[in-house]
């Protein structure tokens, strides 16, 4: 694999200086010897500029080494760790430079370090390798951590949304439909749109869409398949993508192409664009304030307000998250995205967003058995249920319950809604809306005390719960039991060595 220039540049800069500081000589001294520069042999340490052959050739004459030992990539054992952080991709996963660090900087701080450190790194970049680290889970962890730390809620694409809005008058009372969104794509960005050559191509049956730019076309091909409201939240991104002036992007319509944590920040500022031209927030705002104050739970009325957007279930629910926390000061939620392959017993975790909480049923461990009792699973399957009781594959199934976490006992009151996929073959999903009940918030959502609103004790996975007599437990609490058992041996062993024995 070919390392990228500014990587083979740490890596000679590396080697240059650790063969200085094996012959005893200081900077000044092999600027003397080679008759180079000072300023010029720092900036090739530090991997700044990687110098031309006859100046590596004087190099390694004046270090007495070999000109193919110099330029070789392969770094003796105190630095083979940076090597191998180097040679890995985790370095593209942290996002260092927007947050001010850098990658330079900190390599060079790990080469001047001893033994015991170059262990560590080793044995980090060893954890990450077999880990999720590996594909891009840090960068979308940070671009969740981003989130979080502005409540979902970012002014200056909201200021730009409405720019463009009334740039282009679209009113903010008014649903934008495919046909505004397309015409204004077509019109004023000069792309066409094609919803029949992406069907030619088999590889691409499960990518929604893809973006062509070049000196002579600029199309977006969409996938036959994509309801509507798909192909409004992608044509939504592709004016974002162009209005906003975003370079770094990935050909494909998927989060799960992107490679960089760049990539993953503007994929996010051009979705957050495009659901906030389709839902506009002072709308929303006005509807959520009137669905809040009934005094009873009503699904219908839930459902009604979703179909007004003509917006997908899981951007509906999105939106309402980025105005919960600024408009309404309710602080602490999370959302998540369950998809379910029809008749099985799997459901997985796909997306998911914390703010002021630690809850949910099991974040990311997909390895483990998720509470059967979680509202998400409840809605999947009596979806399910439903599609084989009428013999139809559609349908939409909404509930509500208050869940109180078995180990915090902490309440949410949780709202799902479930539908089939219609993009993805045999597919169900849910979308999850789950707000921290307190005194504040209870008056702030009139129906949280809806009698005919079940309460339900709920735990994170089967493996981690200690739940008695549990009907729905589908796994043996595994992970508790060690845990108990660590325990039990911490207090004996303490015990055994305050007796003196």
């Amino acid at each position: 694999m070919k390392l990228p220039d500014w990587k083979i540049r740490l890596i000679f800069g590396l080697k240059l200086k650790q063969l200085r500081q094996e012959k005893g000589l200081s900077l000044s001294e092999l600027a003397q010897k080679s008759s180079l520069s000072i300023s010029y042999l720092n900036e090739i340490e530090n991997g700044k500029k990687y110098p031309k052959a006859d100046k590596i050739a004087l190099l390694a004459h004046t270090l007495q080494v070999t000109y193919d030992s110099l330029v070789s990539l392969k770094l003796t054992k105190h630095f083979a760790p940076i090597g191998d952080l180097l040679e890995s991709n985790i370095l593209e996963q942290l996002p260092l430079d927007h947050y001010g660090i850098d990658v330079n900087k900190v390599l060079l701080q790990i080469s001047q370090a001893p033994l015991q450190l170059s262990a560590l790194v080793a044995t980090l970049i060893e954890m990450a390798r077999n880990s999720e680290l590996s594909q891009n889970n840090f960068s979308r962890t940070a671009i969740q951590t981003y989130k979080e730390l502005n409540g979902n809620f970012f002014p200056d694409l909201e200021a730009i949304a409405d720019e463009f809005c009334s740039k282009f008058d679209l009113a903010s009372d008014h649903t934008i439909d495919l046909e505004t969104l397309s015409k204004i794509l077509v019109e004023k960005f000069h792309f066409t749109i094609d919803e029949t050559t992406l069907g030619k191509f088999p590889e691409f049956g499960s990518i929604r869409g893809v973006h062509i730019s070049d000196s002579k076309t600029k199309k977006v091909l969409l996938n036959q398949k994509l309801s509507t409201y798909q192909k409004s939240f992608i044509v939504g991104k592709e004016i974002a993508y162009n209005y906003l002036n975003i370079k770094d992007r990935s050909h494909i319509y998927s989060d799960i192409s992107l490679n960089s944590f760049d990539e993953l920040l503007n994929n996010f500022k051009a979705s957050y664009f495009a659901t906030a031209l389709m839902i506009r927030k002072e709308s929303l705002i006005e509807d959520l304030s009137g669905f809040f104050s009934s005094e009873k739970w009503n699904a219908d009325a839930f459902l009604s307000m979703l179909d007004k957007y003509n917006t997908s279930i899981e951007m509906f629910f999105q939106r309402i998250t980025n105005v919960l926390s600024k408009y309404f000061n309710i602080p602490s939620f999370f959302f998540l995205r369950f998809n379910s392959v029809i008749d099985s017993d799997k459901y997985s975790l796909l997306k998911e967003l914390r703010l002021n909480t630690n809850e949910n049923p099991g974040g990311y461990q997909t390895n483990e058995h998720y509470c059967r009792r979680w509202i998400s699973i409840k809605a999947l399957k009596k979806l399910e249920k439903t599609q084989r009781e009428t013999n139809q594959g559609g349908g939409t199934v909404a509930l509500i319950q208050k869940s109180t976490f078995v180990n915090t006992k902490n309440e949410f009151l949780t709202i799902t809604v479930a539908k089939k996929s219609s993009f993805l073959e045999n597919t169900n999903f849910s979308i999850t809306l789950s707000i921290l009940m307190t005194n504040e918030i209870r008056k702030k959502i009139n129906f949280c005390d809806d009698p005919e609103i079940p309460s339900v004790t709920v735990n994170d996975t089967c493996e981690r719960c200690n739940t008695q007599n549990c009907a729905e437990r589908i796994a043996q609490p595994v992970e508790y039991e060690r845990k108990i058992r660590d325990e039990e041996l911490k207090n004996a062993l303490r015990k055994l060595i305050e007796s003196g024995s």
